[in-house]
């Protein structure tokens, strides 16, 4: 089963490229959406409950009890629930947020990028989903331009889950107990293959960002050729 999850999202995903830091500029501008964010944990018996219920298309206070979750953190180390601390699962996130009037010019595009997110991550804007990635220890992001209402009040809803399986990186197994006399159905506990703790949760700043229509999404340089004396390269 979480194997089939890996992989499904794996294949969905559709962000741009966020290697390039963003910065306030001249034809640029960067709002940070950290702070305090909703939270709730599904249950361990109900992994499904969120997608099922469509938690994405409302606001998270709707769907159930919440916590104030800060962003970034990891969720394992805020509260003193051990619930939390060693929840292994779906773990939902939102929050809201406004955009600026001005965003909504024709010459701009508006970009959403979270710098870190572990490890498994679905992201929603106003109920519609935008992107998914794959590994906790790099950016990603992607266009949101035309889900975002201008000069309104808008919500990010972030699904993530830190299952580490064979397939992810760190590696890690999922367990599910047969005997029943002893554990409820659909039981499972994980395992991991390292030394440390698997920490959880929206780990980096999210960042909202402008570009104009035509803007430098990525440089690559490609030494071409390189000698004591002289070094040529390309720019693209």
């Amino acid at each position: 089963v979480f194997n089939a999850v890996y992989l499904l999202w794996a294949f969905a995903l559709v962000g741009v490229n966020c290697i390039l830091y963003p910065r306030d500029s001249e034809s640029r501008q960067t709002v940070r959406l950290d702070g305090i964010w909703n939270f709730r944990v599904c249950s361990v018996f109900d992994q499904d409950v969120g997608f099922r219920e469509q938690w994405y298309k409302r606001p998270l206070s709707e769907t159930g009890d919440v916590i104030p979750m800060p962003v970034p953190s990891s969720y394992n180390d805020v509260t003193q629930n051990q619930t939390i601390r060693d929840y292994v699962g779906w773990a939902w996130y939102d929050t809201q947020f406004w955009v600026p009037l001005s965003w909504g010019s024709s010459h701009n595009r508006v970009f959403l990028r979270f710098n870190s997110a572990h490890y498994l991550a679905q992201v929603y804007v106003n109920g519609e989903f935008v992107v998914s990635h794959v590994g906790g220890h790099l950016p990603f992001g992607n266009e949101v331009t035309l889900w975002l209402k201008y000069g309104k009040r808008n919500r990010i809803t972030v699904a993530l889950n830190n299952t580490l399986t064979h397939d992810t990186i760190p590696q890690g197994e999922v367990f599910f107990p047969q005997d029943t006399s002893r554990y409820p159905k659909d039981y499972y506990r994980q395992t991991v293959f390292f030394d440390f703790f698997n920490y959880a949760g929206i780990h980096r700043s999210v960042i909202l960002f402008t570009t104009p229509k035509v803007y430098v999404d990525d440089v690559t340089i490609t030494t071409l050729s390189a000698s004591a004396a002289s070094t040529s390269a390309s720019v693209h």
